[in-house]
């Protein structure tokens, strides 16, 4: 058949193919229940249409496999999303809103386990025993003395030492036998010239004035410059005599008597030998604008401002710097309940300029950080808790320091606040590890991890110690973290390629550590750039200290946990003096800085406790060596404060017994030591003198004849000294001038 005959094959007509439904994982409840279509739109497009609501009852559940692939990505997509507008959230705020807390408060309270055990003290004058923990210096004092007690023939009864001078009140420098408690102390000559009594000019207040700006202001920066300078000119308003005469205000007479507490002899004068003719009086030269202060502050305590804050703050500082610490630590308690009557301790409220929020950010982080250092300090409870605070961190971006103060950028993204909030993230890191650290040692002193579970002290069982140092080495990396993210424009660069903020004893340069102090960078940023990290190598000196063992062997190898921690230790403490030392004789940035002072006392005294524990330790050489930079830095600090000789005076005796000690064997464990390699060599041998050899019997009359009880009397007595030794007998009704202005009588 032709092809054309074949026929056509069978022609299906075409039509429009119907549009494959569109299904749904669940329809909503409206359209299942009338039967229609629904889709996946929320609401579905015939509750649209409708204008109800759309409601699918059972929608979240997974009913298949593809549907729960199909979840899943949906929910990993949503996930990136929201990581997504997190990041781009936080880069925007970052420079106008400061992180928030984010440090474990979880350890603050309810915790019942087992007490850790103190330390009572007392002296002549106040008889009441006082109590201090485990983390402070007198405690660890009274662990040296009762080791030392071993080689006294006739112990004390009690570790309660009790001081000949310590509570005495300041006079004329002599010792008790000058005491005057209810006549007027002598002034100063420096600050007092002539023979008569006057209230300060408006030209001498406006000296002290600007020692503050120069000093306290950049590390405690609570004050607006700007309203401060405008309150301060409005007291002198007036006419006739009374423009001559200051109006009392509390917040200047604080700031005047800190500053008069901390004022020094010029520059110039740093290189005589000789302390200033009065060292006491200075020291209590403000104590007429302190008291004057605390009077006008009894008519706030019942409608308290942030001005009333403000001189509590500086009057904590003062008591501080004058060693009045149980003083300081009761007005801290009346400074937080102020603080937590004007609300600082949440978030300020929106509707306030934003230079205002910040302003009571820092006074709450301020007052936050003394009552965290001081307790850490003193090894006492606080009154605030993390738990009950919802103010976050302080910011510090360039604009807010152009309206906030008279310093702007310094460099790079460093701006001078950015020393409060890096200041305020190491006492935060401090306090949690020393929460961590502690919580831990009473949990395992309070478990049955130890042979001796009723004990208070981590020190009486080996097992008990070991363990807590290895919960100290790792809770550490806290502080280890907030020196790694410390600005570089806020650390102190290191001669011969040593690390910033750490105790790393460079071995290219003999085991000394150098700054490279900026000549020219701006002198509240050097001093920001020191206090920040001495204040860190003070902390590390306190966490590590309670490892310091007296009982446990000196050295093993390789280290045991509380030996890496007692080095530890003694590394940081040997880096404080090193740091200090150079910066007194290269600078006067930390001349009459009282805290200073007080940081090298509590290194000086931590290394001679460590020679003690550790004399075979490689890390002892170093420290030997320190504690005679300590004693130098000690002098010339006694420039300014009375206590400086009598620190120089301590340190060095109880050096020597301990030399003496430690070269004879004597550590009191049975050790068998050697002597030629624990004796010093070399220039310390004129500086810790041996007593002599024969034996243990020698050896026990040696130390008791040089008078060991009265060298560890004396060391508690400089250690109250500095933390604690003055009394307010001076600071009678009769010296308030009820004219409203002060006088005090002037040096001859």
């Amino acid at each position: 058949m032709p092809a054309s005959d074949k026929p056509d094959a069978i022609s299906v007509p075409t039509h429009p193919g119907r549009p494959k439904r569109s299904q749904v994982s669940r329809a909503c409840d409206w359209c299942r229940i009338h039967r229609v279509k629904c889709d996946d739109e929320q609401p579905c497009r015939n509750c649209k249409s409708r204008g109800a609501q759309c409601r699918a009852a059972g929608a979240s559940e997974i009913r298949s496999l593809p549907h729960a692939f199909r979840e899943i990505e949906r929910l990993k997509r949503r996930v990136r999303e929201l990581e997504q507008e997190v990041k781009k959230r936080d880069a925007a705020a970052t420079a106008s809103q400061p992180a928030r807390v984010e440090y474990n408060a979880r350890r603050e309270g309810g915790d019942e386990n087992q007490a850790l055990s103190g330390f009572y003290i007392s002296n002549s004058h106040m008889p009441q025993k006082q109590w201090f923990g485990p983390s402070s210096l007198f405690y660890f004092i009274g662990r040296i003395t009762s080791h030392l007690a071993a080689f006294i023939e006739h112990p004390p009864a009690e570790y309660t030492i009790h001081f000949s001078s310590a509570g005495m009140p300041f006079t004329d420098g002599s010792g008790p036998e000058s005491t005057q408690s209810t006549a007027e102390p002598p002034m100063d000559s420096q600050l007092a010239p002539g023979g008569h009594t006057y209230s300060l000019t408006a030209m001498q207040e406006e000296y002290f004035l600007s020692l503050f700006w120069q000093s306290f202001h950049s590390a405690f920066q609570i004050v607006d410059e700007g309203k401060f300078r405008e309150h301060y000119k409005s007291l002198w308003s007036g006419h006739g005599v009374s423009r001559s005469i200051r109006k009392p205000s509390a917040l200047v007479d604080i700031i005047l008597a800190l500053c008069m507490l901390s004022a020094c002899p010029p520059r110039g004068d740093r290189s005589s030998s000789r302390p200033p003719a009065d060292p006491d009086a200075t020291a209590i030269a403000g104590r007429w604008h302190y008291q004057r202060c605390q009077t006008l502050l009894i008519s706030e305590l019942e409608s308290p401002s942030l001005s009333t804050l403000q001189c509590h703050i500086f009057s904590v500082i003062y008591l501080c710097c004058a060693s009045f610490q149980n003083m300081a630590h009761n007005t801290l308690a009346l400074a937080m309940r102020t603080a937590h009557i004007l609300g600082l301790h949440l978030e300020p409220p929106p509707d306030l300029p934003r230079s205002e929020r910040e302003l009571r950010k820092r006074l709450w982080w301020t007052l936050y950080t003394l009552e965290s250092k001081t307790c850490i300090k003193l090894g006492r409870p606080w009154s605030a808790s993390l738990s009950e605070t919802s103010c976050s961190l302080p910011a510090d971006d360039h604009q807010l320091a152009v309206e906030s103060g008279s310093a702007a950028l310094a460099s790079g993204n460093v701006t001078w606040l950015t020393y409060t909030l890096q200041n305020t993230r190491l006492v935060l890191s401090a306090r949690d590890v020393y929460l961590s650290f502690y919580g831990e040692c009473s949990r395992v002193l309070g478990g049955s991890g130890g042979s001796n579970s009723n004990s208070s002290s981590i020190h009486d069982d080996p097992v008990v110690l070991e363990s807590c140092a290895t919960f100290l080495r790792s809770s550490m990396a806290h502080l280890d973290s907030w020196a790694r993210s410390v600005p570089d424009g806020l650390r102190n660069k290191r001669k011969h390629g040593g690390e910033p903020l750490s105790a790393n004893l460079n071995p290219s340069s003999s085991g000394t550590i150098s700054l490279a102090i900026e000549t020219f960078a701006p002198p509240w940023l050097q001093r920001q750039r020191l206090l920040i990290e001495l204040l860190y190598h003070h902390l590390c000196v306190i966490l590590y200290r309670p490892l310091i063992s007296f009982s446990a062997p000196s050295h093993t190898s390789p280290l045991s946990d509380s030996q890496e921690c007692a080095a530890a230790c003694a590394r940081h403490a040997i880096t404080l003096t090193q740091i200090t030392h150079q910066t007194l004789a290269e600078t006067d940035l930390l001349d009459s800085w009282h805290e200073a002072f007080q940081w090298q006392w509590n290194a000086a005294i931590t290394m001679i406790g460590f020679v003690l524990a550790s004399p075979h330790s490689p890390t002892v050489q170093a420290a030997r060596a320190a504690i005679a930079l300590a004693i130098e830095g000690f002098e010339i600090f006694g420039r300014h404060f009375a206590a400086g000789p009598r620190a120089v005076k301590v340190v060095g005796e109880l050096m020597g017994k301990v030399e003496s000690l430690i070269g004879h064997g004597g550590r009191g464990q049975g050790e068998a030591t050697d002597a030629a390699a624990v004796v010093v060599t070399g220039p310390m041998d004129t500086t810790w003198p041996a007593l002599g050899a024969g034996g243990p019997d020698g050896i026990l009359l040696g130390l008791e004849g040089a008078g060991l009880q009265d060298v560890l009397t004396g060391t508690m007595d400089v250690a109250f000294s500095v933390d604690s030794f003055n009394s307010f007998e001076w600071l009678q009704g009769g010296n308030l001038n009820s004219d409203g202005h002060w006088t005090f009588p002037m040096g001859g």
